[in-house]
């Protein structure tokens, strides 16, 4: 358009300074060293507006000769992105269907001329992963890091992501710690977090998690509490060793999940395992003054104590609680009282039946040196039992 302007303009231009320029041509002197050129006004605008066409003849034709070879050019190179693409199709085909190989081959063939070599990349990491290559997986996410270096986090996530997935904890671990100091509220960095630490038994750790998980909706109120028990759970048996280390664990549990009865049987079960049977008996019969719990009540059997009188009494006031006469049955048992117990275990047989009850009368018997109703009860025990 502009040279159009040019043109007419020119035009114009000798259309009003012609008449006037036929009278008086003037006179042009142009000198360079030793050679000069002479000629009038006229001439030299007619040779200037000629040698102006001329350099547009040429533009258009070096234009149409180079547009010719951009096409050219153009056409290979989306033969080669169309290929690249029907070979990284290809190989999420393999993939879906375990061919890891190929479908390896076909994703490094395919990134060099595909428009997103990064997935590619990544593809081969996880198929290279799936046939148990750690280290061309690592160079795989190499190149998707050069290919994309503002990707850092999404491909340390994913190489963490393998590595959990392949049993690497500490290694997964070490780079989740940098990433979590630079995202302490990315919720894929916490959630991988949560992975390491359970794997690896970490339970004070996870426990300082869980609140910053729960901030970013990584867990539901459900899968919060059953994380939390889990992780307590697995401290107070991380500690059971010594009761020095146990009891301060337990005293560090919210006053709320104390009086949880999975909490409540866990930390009893670790006492008695270290011969402490009377502080166990002292914190169950605690907690089932305030709430019956058939769970603490299957495990007061177990306890080994001088006197059952405290257990006895609380027992008989709940008798008419659910599996509380069965535990009454089986403390007149251990308290000696053979015909209470007796006659409680019997009752227990004709409504509820268990292995418990059968052997608790095998004992019974034995007690009473009836040696063949004795066996015949350990017999039913052990079926019941499936043993």
């Amino acid at each position: 358009m502009i040279r159009l302007i040019v043109l007419v303009a020119v035009m114009v231009a000798g259309l009003i300074f012609g008449p006037q320029a036929s009278g008086n041509k003037g006179y042009v002197l142009i000198s360079l060293g030793n050679y000069t050129v002479e000629s009038s006004v006229t001439s030299a605008v007619i040779l200037a507006v000629l040698f102006y066409a001329a350099l547009l003849i040429v533009e258009w034709v070096l234009g149409r000769l180079f547009g010719l070879r951009r096409k050219t050019l153009g056409w290979f190179g989306s033969r080669r992105r169309r290929k690249a693409n029907q070979q990284t199709v290809a190989a999420t085909l393999a993939m879906a269907e375990g061919h890891y190989i190929q479908a390896e081959k076909l994703m490094l063939k395919g990134a060099s001329n595909s428009d997103t070599p990064l997935l590619n990349y990544l593809s081969a990491a996880k198929a290279a992963q799936a046939r148990g290559d750690d280290v061309r997986r690592d160079q795989y996410l190499q190149k998707a890091q050069e290919e994309h270096p503002k990707a850092e986090l999404a491909l340390t996530l994913t190489q963490t992501q393998l590595q959990i997935e392949q049993g690497q904890y500490d290694t997964a671990l070490a780079m989740l710690e940098s990433a979590y100091a630079l995202n302490p509220r990315h919720p894929m960095v916490l959630d991988q977090l949560r992975q390491v630490h359970l794997a690896r038994e970490e339970w004070t750790a996870l426990i300082d998690l869980i609140p910053a998980l729960h901030k970013v909706g990584k867990l539901t109120p459900k899968q919060e509490e059953a994380l939390l028990h889990q992780a307590w759970r697995g401290r107070l048996k991380s500690a059971s060793g010594a009761l020095e280390t146990l009891r301060p664990i337990w005293q560090e549990l919210p006053r709320k999940l104390r009086q949880d009865p999975d909490l409540l049987a866990c930390y009893g079960d670790r006492l008695r395992q270290l011969g402490a049977d009377q502080e166990a008996a002292e914190l169950w019969l605690d907690a089932l003054r305030k709430q019956v719990s058939p769970q603490l009540l299957a495990r007061l059997p177990r306890l080994k104590l001088d006197n059952y009188q405290p257990m006895l009494t609380l027992l008989q006031k709940i008798q008419d609680q659910p599996a509380a006469e069965a535990a009454l049955a089986q403390v007149y048992l251990l308290a000696g009282q053979l015909d209470e117990a007796q006659r409680l275990l019997e009752k227990a047989v004709e409504t509820a039946p268990s292995a418990a009850i059968y052997n608790a009368l095998g004992q019974v018997m034995d007690k009473r040196r009836l040696t063949n109703k004795a066996n015949e009860y350990y017999r039913q025990a052990l079926q019941l039992a499936d043993i």
